[in-house]
């Protein structure tokens, strides 16, 4: 296996100084202007639009919207649509924030959220995170994403065809379902990460090299990364939960219980692989010393002759 270089965290943008409110992009993927994608859907029809920053969204105040906008850095463009639903621009201001955590915050016409996508690299053997910010208002849903490519295939894919739940629901089912493929990502990376630890646990028992050490260090990187996302994710989800806001009916919130639950299981498998990967660095540095004694045990030898 090859053996990966010290993992570094991302530095901020500093935005030391400057007044509440202020629209700064703190991430590092340049996009000269947003993609603008809306859906507008009812039970018996469904349209997809891709919009120019300078054109109107129109929106049919009869049917449901899903306005997806990818790219951060266009400050104006994601100003525009946030003033759409009337957001608070210290929401604005936290979508332009991507080290935010995750949170829910309700407000008399909308709620709005954010929250981290992850993704595993299987080349380099890390974790890369993109935040996601979502909107929910009376009859139309606005997400921000940083850069193009997600995981929301499958919603797509149920808006445009007929007889579908999603086309069914009201909006805030969407909503749901936006929050619920982004925590079952975090599945499908554990399942990815148990498996580089059990490669770097046949390694350890066969022929540990120096390298080994910081495949360990990584990985505990890798693990607090995913502890700092997943447990505010929580509070996220039980405080819609237990919300009393109108935009979300009490039908949907046995769908948020579902969501919350799988929190709870991404909670304990990340506290399992925690202590296995103490485990493998305890067992790594008994490795290196059982060596390290062989070793002198052969010196000692030679040297008696």
């Amino acid at each position: 296996m090859k053996i990966e270089k010290h993992k570094k965290h991302k530095k901020r943008l500093s935005k030391s100084g400057l007044p509440p409110g202020t629209h700064v992009y703190t991430g590092k993927i340049e996009t000269k202007d947003s993609e603008i994608e809306i859906f507008s859907y009812s039970e018996n029809q469904c349209t997809r639009k891709i919009l120019g920053v300078g054109d109107s969204p129109d929106l049919d105040p009869s049917l449901n919207h899903w306005i997806n906008i990818i790219g951060l850095s266009d400050h104006e463009t994601v100003k525009k649509y946030c003033d759409l639903l009337g957001v608070h621009y210290l929401y604005q201001e936290d979508i332009l924030n991507v080290f935010q955590r995750p949170k829910a915050e309700e407000e008399d016409g909308y709620i709005f959220t954010t929250m981290k996508a992850i993704e595993w690299n299987s080349e380099t053997k890390e974790l890369n995170d993109e935040q996601i910010s979502i909107v929910l208002s009376d009859r139309i849903v606005i997400t921000f994403q940083e850069r193009p490519g997600d995981y929301f295939g499958q919603i797509r894919d149920g808006l445009i065809s007929n007889g579908t739940i999603i086309r069914e629901k009201d909006i805030d089912y969407l909503f749901y379902r936006l929050i619920d493929v982004t925590v079952d990502i975090y599945f499908d990376i554990l399942e990815k990460l148990g498996d580089y630890l059990e490669e770097v646990e046949d390694i350890v028992l066969g022929q540990p090299g120096n390298g080994l050490l910081i495949m360990i260090q990584n990985n505990k990187k890798d693990i607090m990364m995913l502890r700092k996302m997943i447990y505010p994710m929580r509070d996220m989800i039980s405080k819609i939960v237990s919300s009393e806001h109108k935009l979300i009916e009490e039908r949907t919130k046995k769908y948020f219980k579902d969501v919350q639950d799988h929190t709870i299981q991404i909670m304990e498998t990340i506290e399992t692989y925690r202590d296995i990967n103490y485990s493998l660095k305890d067992l790594y540095l008994n490795a290196m010393s059982h060596e390290m004694n062989r070793i002198m045990k052969i010196l000692t030898i030679i040297s008696n002759f």
